[in-house]
């Protein structure tokens, strides 16, 4: 568990560290300039120890950054997710595309002025009607040379 309660507080914490991180950085930028010293070129053993000791704060600071950040992801509060339909429990991924789509059918025929369902129970009384007039078809089946 970390020691930050709420996502706020955990945040604060992370901007303090970031700026005490960004001084650290200049505070070290300033003494090199200060003394003439380039990239790894240090003149005695003094300037070397105390760059050495800047370059251990900076990353120990880095590294309670990480520490931080990993606490404030956690302690994020998550989204709510807002959806235009209202499903039904229980209901697969293929059922929910079904679902929408039909939605979306029966919006837009309401826009037209039309009941949605209607339409859908004439087409398939109309097909059962059309059956009933045809006959059946027989199934054939073709005889293979294992069967002779």
């Amino acid at each position: 568990m970390s020691k930050y309660k709420t996502f706020e507080e955990a945040n604060a914490a992370l901007d303090t560290a970031k700026e005490e991180l960004k001084n650290l950085k200049e505070e070290k930028r300033n003494y090199l300039t200060e003394n003439g010293i380039k990239k790894g070129k240090a003149a005695d053993e003094k300037q070397i120890k105390k760059i050495e000791k800047m370059d251990a704060e900076i990353e120990k600071l880095g590294e309670k950054i990480e520490t931080i950040r990993e606490a404030a992801k956690e302690l994020k509060p998550k989204k709510e997710r807002v959806t235009k339909y209202e499903y039904p429990d229980g209901i697969t991924d293929e059922e929910k595309k079904k679902f929408r789509a039909k939605a979306r059918r029966q919006e837009k025929a309401k826009e037209k002025g039309e009941d949605s369902e209607k339409p859908a129970k004439k087409a398939k009384e109309e097909k059962a009607e059309g059956d009933e007039a045809k006959p059946a078809k027989k199934v054939i089946k073709k005889k293979t040379e294992d069967e002779d």
